[in-house]
């Protein structure tokens, strides 16, 4: 899965980088097909604000944000948030698939 995060509007220390892009690395194993996630990290005043867009095919994009006072558990909040989204997802496309037959055929 590719990954990308992006700053925005501040500057935050490279070891922050390196350690979001790994925490969305995780997220690959909650949908097999993901194909890539991006991460834009973003300081308004005394708020931080994180919004993961992830590209998991056929057009599909699932976006989390969430802002907070503190990096850490906005972050966590963010993730926590895609990592929901892209198991229902993954469920509905897994289930949708199982179902056999062709699409508007009905039995």
């Amino acid at each position: 899965m590719k990954t990308q995060v992006t700053i925005l509007h501040h500057d935050y220390p490279a070891r922050v980088r390196d350690f979001v892009e790994g925490k969305i690395q995780t997220l690959s194993r909650f949908h097999d097909r993901a194909i890539s996630m991006r991460a834009n990290l973003e300081r308004q005043s005394e708020d931080h604000r994180v919004e993961l867009i992830a590209n998991v095919g056929r057009g599909s994009v699932l976006v989390a944000d969430a802002k907070g006072e503190a990096l850490g558990p906005v972050l966590e909040e963010a993730l926590d948030r895609m990592a929901r989204q892209m198991k229902r997802h993954h469920d509905k496309v897994t289930r949708d698939r199982h179902r056999g037959g062709r699409p508007g055929h009905v039995a």
